[in-house]
């Protein structure tokens, strides 16, 4: 008798169709930033970056304890207030200033392939949250920082002029341009004083520095000016006017135009004052979309090649809604809406392999303006009198 082709088993088969993992939180503040160490550990390598989890590694980036360079006051200064992974470039020091800055805008080389200075921060084991080069405060670097920023869904944060208030928003309002990268751009102004061992009294150091250590302390979607620096910050290289009443100082007018600024506030000490990316829009709610962004893109590659049937959509779609839901019930984000696109899936489109997902959602605004009405009431001395008479 021939084989029966149409026979495949006399029992039982189970095949299992698990559901789509779970995508799991947002994730954790990682800080990138570049600058130079000149007396580093030599086996650190340059251009490279370096993962710095505590102060026992930043010490790597001062062996001589001179502290010179900028990378290791970055990390020292903010592993004081914070603990949170941060990843380093070491660049050489140039012959001059601008020598120097031109290595921490870096490039890629042409001969071997290796991103140098901020281009370098794309090699970073962990898609770092927000970056900066700080002590760097000049429109190249800016520029720099802001593309980069851009490419990783990263909050560049950088350094004013520290000067003027006047050369600040001047300098803000050089700063910008529609889809430059510059709508996520986070500027400080002017630089701060803080304790030197070495010089044994205080020093002035990148506000860009200090304002990511603001950044490490809140999540992703909460904006950094909140709460005090404690004694971290013993001065700033000028005063800002600054008063929570009074909508005419210089700090207002810094805010204004998108310029950041530390100032004594009824907390004691200093508090970073600023919600606002250079371009107007809250830094939360940038940092709210770059966390969703870097989420999707972390969790879409399993899900790539899988062939477009209902089943698979259907899965997709109901994965994302279960997670922003969660999102949601935590009050990261104010509410959300996953559907298929009514009009961007097309037959072209699904026959080129594409399909589009359409995501609503919307975060919380930060506590920028709370306005008090102070209202006096008649009423309560007519009831005050009729209790009396």
């Amino acid at each position: 008798m021939p084989e029966i082709a149409s026979f495949v088993h006399n029992g039982i088969s189970v095949m299992s169709h698990p559901a789509p993992p779970p995508m799991g939180p947002l994730g954790g503040i990682v800080l990138g930033v570049v600058g130079t160490a000149p007396d580093a550990d030599p086996l650190l390598p340059k251009n490279s970056p370096v993962r710095i989890a505590n102060l026992g590694d930043a010490a790597k980036l001062d062996m001589a304890g001179t502290e010179r360079g900028t990378l290791w006051r970055t990390c020292y200064e903010i592993f004081r207030l914070v603990s949170v992974p941060i990843y380093a470039v070491i660049v050489e020091e140039g012959a001059d200033t601008e020598a120097t800055t031109s290595n921490v805008i870096g490039k890629v080389d042409a001969a071997t392939g290796q991103r140098l200075g901020i281009q370098a921060l794309a090699d970073c084991m962990e898609i770092p949250t927000h970056i900066a080069a700080p002590g760097f405060n000049t429109k190249p670097v800016a520029d720099s920082l802001a593309a980069m920023g851009k490419r990783l869904f990263a909050v560049p944060v950088g350094d004013g002029p520290n000067t003027n208030d006047t050369a600040a928003v001047d300098y803000s309002k050089s700063l910008g341009g529609a889809g430059s990268g510059y709508e996520a751009f986070y500027m400080v102004d002017p630089q701060v004083a803080v304790y030197s061992q070495a010089a044994k009294g205080k020093v002035y150091f990148s506000a860009a520095a200090i304002a990511l250590s603001c950044f490490a302390r809140v999540k992703a979607w909460e904006s950094p000016a909140k709460g005090g620096m404690g004694a971290l910050i013993e001065g700033t290289a000028r005063t800002i006017d600054y008063n929570i009443m009074d909508k005419s100082t210089n700090g207002d007018l810094l805010n204004k135009h998108g310029v950041s600024y530390f100032a004594r506030t009824s907390m004691g000490g200093f508090s970073l004052i600023g919600n606002r990316c250079v371009m107007g829009r809250f830094v939360s709610q940038v940092g709210l979309e770059y966390a969703i962004v870097r989420k999707l893109a972390k969790t879409a590659q399993r899900a790539m090649a899988r062939n477009l049937s209902k089943t698979f959509m259907e899965q997709e779609i109901t994965k994302l809604n279960v997670w922003l839901k969660s999102l949601q019930a935590d009050e990261t984000i104010m509410g959300a809406q996953v559907y298929l696109h009514p009009t961007l899936n097309s037959v072209d489109n699904y026959l080129n392999g594409e399909w589009h997902i359409a995501i609503k959602y919307h975060g919380y605004a930060p506590n920028e303006h709370m306005v008090y009405h102070l209202i006096e009431d008649v009423g309560i001395v007519e009831s005050f009198l009729e209790g009396v008479l």
